[in-house]
Order: C-alpha cells, then sequence, then structure tokens
C-alpha cells in the first residue's frame, strides 16, 4: 500500500469517476484503474462498486477511505512542520465553505492569510451545507464554515447572523420592524434546501408554528425571485441576502432568532497546522457586525 495508491482512492471516491479523477490527479484513466486493482487485491476486497454511472465505494471501502483520508491529513501535516521547521511555511490548504460565509466573510480572511502565509497553496471549495460537512469529515478539506457539527470534530464559533422573514415587496407587513414566525406561517411558504432547512424547523418549532411548505428550492437567488413574484414567503440568514435585492422585503423575527457559523477542524489532533492557523486569522478578521459573542451558538436572543 502507498501514499500514491491512497491518494487515488481519495480522488475517485470524491469524484465518483475514475476518469476525472485522473484529471484531477494529471494522470491517466488507466493508471488509475491499475492502482485501484492493486490495492484492492493487496487487502482482498472491493472497495468499489462499478457501475454505467460511475463508482461509488464499498461498505468496506467506506471504512478505508475514512483512515486514507486520517492518513494523508497526517502525511501533510509533517510536511507543513518540516517546512515551519525550515522557515519555508508552505504547503496546501483546503478550506470548504458555505455560500453564505464565501461571499461575505472569507474574502478578508483570505486576502489576510494569503498576506501571511504567501507559500501556502489555497484551495477554496463551495458547496451546501451537507456537502461541506461531508468533505470535512472524510478529509475533503482540512477546514470548513459549517452550520451543524459532527462527532470527531473540534468547531469555533465564527460568525452569527440574523434570521430574516422574506415578503413581497408590496406585502402588507413590508412595512413592520418586525414579524413573527406566526405572521410567516400563514403564507405559503417556500423552504431552502441547499442546508438551511433544520435551523429554519427548529426556529419554527420554537415558536409553536406549523409551515405550509409549498416549495423546496436550492438557491437562494431561487427562492428571493419566487417570493418576488408572490408564490410564497421564506426565511434565510441575513448573510446569504444579496447586497442587493429587487422586489423583496426582509423583515427580522421578533424574537430574534440567529445562525452560528463554525469553523471545523478535525478532531482527534488531526487538524493540519495551517488549518488551525487559518482559524486564528480568520476569528481575528470577522466582520464585527457578525462576530460571535463568546459561548454563543446561536438560536433565540
Amino acid at each position: 500500500m502507498t501514499f500514491t495508491q491512497l491518494r487515488i482512492l481519495q480522488a475517485v471516491a470524491r469524484t465518483g469517476n475514475m476518469t476525472r479523477a485522473a484529471e484531477e490527479l494529471a494522470t491517466t484513466q488507466s493508471a488509475v484503474s491499475h492502482a485501484l486493482r492493486l490495492l484492492e487485491r493487496e487487502l482482498g476486497l472491493p472497495l468499489f462498486i462499478r457501475g454505467n454511472q460511475g463508482v461509488t465505494l464499498t461498505p468496506a471501502g467506506r471504512t478505508v477511505s475514512r483512515r486514507a483520508a486520517l492518513i494523508l491529513t497526517q502525511l501533510e501535516a509533517l510536511d507543513q512542520e518540516v517546512a515551519v521547521a525550515r522557515s519555508q511555511s508552505g504547503g496546501r490548504l483546503r478550506i470548504g465553505v458555505i455560500p453564505s460565509a464565501n461571499a461575505h466573510l472569507l474574502p478578508s480572511v483570505l486576502r489576510a492569510f494569503t498576506a501571511a502565509h504567501p507559500r501556502v497553496t489555497l484551495t477554496v471549495l463551495e458547496g451546501s451545507d451537507p456537502e461541506v460537512l461531508d468533505w470535512l469529515q472524510t478529509g475533503a478539506v482540512d477546514v470548513a464554515t459549517i452550520t451543524t457539527t459532527a462527532p470527531h470534530l473540534t468547531v469555533t464559533p465564527f460568525s452569527r447572523d440574523r434570521m430574516l422573514a422574506v415578503f413581497p415587496a408590496a406585502h402588507r407587513l413590508s412595512s413592520r420592524p418586525a414579524v413573527t414566525v406566526a405572521d410567516v406561517a400563514r403564507h405559503p411558504f417556500i423552504m431552502s434546501a441547499g442546508g438551511c432547512e433544520p435551523l429554519i424547523m427548529e426556529v419554527v418549532r420554537r415558536a409553536g408554528a406549523t409551515l405550509r411548505c409549498h416549495y423546496r428550492v436550492r438557491e437562494t437567488g431561487s427562492i428571493l425571485a419566487m417570493v418576488a413574484e408572490e408564490l410564497g414567503v421564506s426565511i434565510i440568514p441575513e448573510l446569504a441576502l444579496p447586497a442587493q435585492t429587487t422586489g423583496i422585503c426582509a423583515i427580522p423575527l421578533e424574537p430574534e432568532e440567529t445562525r452560528t457559523i463554525m469553523l471545523g477542524l478535525p478532531g482527534d489532533g488531526a487538524a493540519l497546522p495551517m488549518a488551525a492557523a487559518f482559524t486564528e486569522l480568520a476569528l481575528r478578521e470577522v466582520p464585527p457586525a457578525y462576530r460571535c459573542v463568546a459561548g454563543s451558538v446561536g438560536g433565540r436572543s
């Protein structure tokens, strides 16, 4: 078993396709296929189910992939620590981000980190809340902005924003300074399917209300366009709201409800030194308006 085989295993597991994995690793599809066959032969069991639509991990493959992620993370950590010892703080850092954090919180952090660590190559992967959490758990990224946690992760509250009710601009409630969840629940609801649904449902549960979900939509832009066309109303985090909007009004909830964005790292000492450095810098760079109060985990204020 070699590090190259483990890297190939992870690339194929991540892409679900040997050709795309080969392109990502700058090698050939035949080399990828050969490396996996040798690894499966050495381990004595199949790691992938091969089909017309690509490949997926077997249960044993998922176990091997999780261990491979830890091994490769430790190898990268060793490389970084050696680089630091040589005063050449280089290496790479893969950052998973949810769209609202990427748009409003990360650009200044990335600029500051690049200035402080010019030899580090950054890769930013943007995905939905569940996707980013999965990337962090499987080792596809080294640090991530997440809104829910999971076992074996180290999380630090990073930013907090308000949950806003979104109505058509001409709605009779548009001039109010705040609305209740009950006000929202009286209308057809457009649910965010991009990762905020558990948070929205918890807000609704605390209010003792019941939503009439007519639509489930992944993209925030699509939700806002549908609200503008008076197809329904919604609830979204403040940071997900574009700088300029047309045809909608966003109103704070009363009582105030908030979302906490966390910075997640692999637990059990598996975090890369540069991932820890990124976390420390990010906590200093977050805009004051969205900075977490110590111990804050979101919910009602």
